[in-house]
């Protein structure tokens, strides 16, 4: 039986390419927010990029949850001694203040603007054919569309009034399918 030392030895691999792992190792973070990247320093680490802008790296320190025997302050303390002691604390806590807090205003304007309020939800093709041919043969009777022969998947009442409550909702699919209703009562009225 070989010792712990025999066994816990490390190898050598061949089978990886060292300096290939180092580059992915030391490679920057991809940064899709326009105004941090902008102010990206590449020669600090993320930790302190985060710290200058005045975003935070970890939640936990920024927010700490207050510990039991900070809430239990002692009670032999004054006031005024305990006031100094708070004081000292946030000195401590205190580093060093953030020297682009502009990102963090940008940032804040962003979150500040309206959403896009446009649907952005499409129903695939197979979806809306079958949601026009059961409105246009049954209308608004879910329990027929259900006993139809065309309901493949064996949908309930329920799952097909949502799934036509759906595409109701889509003006850009829906506006399509009454504009094409209309134009076929027209032209069934002019013969």
């Amino acid at each position: 039986m070989a010792n712990k030392r025999t066994r816990n030895r490390k190898k050598f691999n061949y089978n990886v390419n060292r300096r290939k792992k180092w580059k992915k190792m030391t490679k920057q973070p991809t940064i899709l927010c326009e105004q941090i990247k902008k102010n990206w320093d590449p020669k600090k680490t993320v930790k302190n990029n985060m710290k200058d802008m005045g975003l935070s790296y970890d939640p936990n320190e920024s927010v700490p949850m207050p510990k039991t025997k900070d809430v239990m302050k002692p009670k032999h303390l004054k006031e005024s001694e305990q006031m100094d002691v708070d004081n000292q604390q946030m000195r401590k806590k205190k580093k060093t203040d953030p020297t682009k807090l502009h990102v963090v205003e940008e940032l804040e304007d962003i979150s500040k603007l309206p959403t896009n309020p446009k649907n952005t939800i499409r129903l695939s093709v197979p979806v809306v054919q079958r949601c026009v041919y059961m409105l246009d043969k049954y209308g608004e009777d879910y329990k027929a569309m259900a006993r139809d022969k065309k309901n493949y998947y064996q949908e309930t009442p329920k799952q097909i009034k949502q799934t036509i409550n759906l595409f109701k909702k889509i003006p850009s699919q829906y506006n399509e399918y009454l504009k094409s209703k209309e134009s076929n009562q027209e032209e069934s009225m002019e013969t």
